[in-house]
């Protein structure tokens, strides 16, 4: 008989679930969803007429008053980060093009007066052929 017997071996040890807590944390729940299969429905709740959903980390009214209140903000601020875009991007073509203007008034300026200073120079030259 032996000294240790089969009562003193070890149990197996289960095999481990996976944790989707710490891929959700790290990865982000779409990508948790898709590569565990996992199905997570949108929350919501209902409280008489009052209906909310929870999405991206945040509730948002889905229905009465503050719903289309929610959608019509949604969609002004939307439109005003087009508008400011564009704002910004006319503002960059206006300086563009005042840097143009004014590289281009000092081009002409330097031009007319080197003209002006030949023309000058002509003059003084048929000054003294004259004399």
């Amino acid at each position: 008989m032996p000294l240790f017997s089969s009562k003193f071996a070890p149990k197996s040890i289960p095999v481990r679930k996976v944790d989707t807590s710490v891929i959700k944390s790290e990865l982000g729940s779409d990508y948790a969803s898709r590569e565990l299969s996992l199905e997570v429905p949108q929350l919501k709740i209902k409280l008489g007429d009052f209906e909310v959903s929870f999405d991206d980390g945040q509730w948002i009214p889905a229905s009465g008053k503050a719903g289309a209140a929610h959608k019509e903000n949604n969609r002004l601020k939307n439109e005003l980060e087009r508008l400011e875009e564009e704002n910004n991007m006319l503002r960059l073509k206006f300086e563009i093009l005042l840097d143009m203007m004014t590289d281009k008034t000092v081009e002409a300026e330097q031009q007319a007066e080197m003209q002006r200073a030949q023309s000058l120079g002509n003059l003084k030259q048929k000054n003294k052929k004259k004399w």
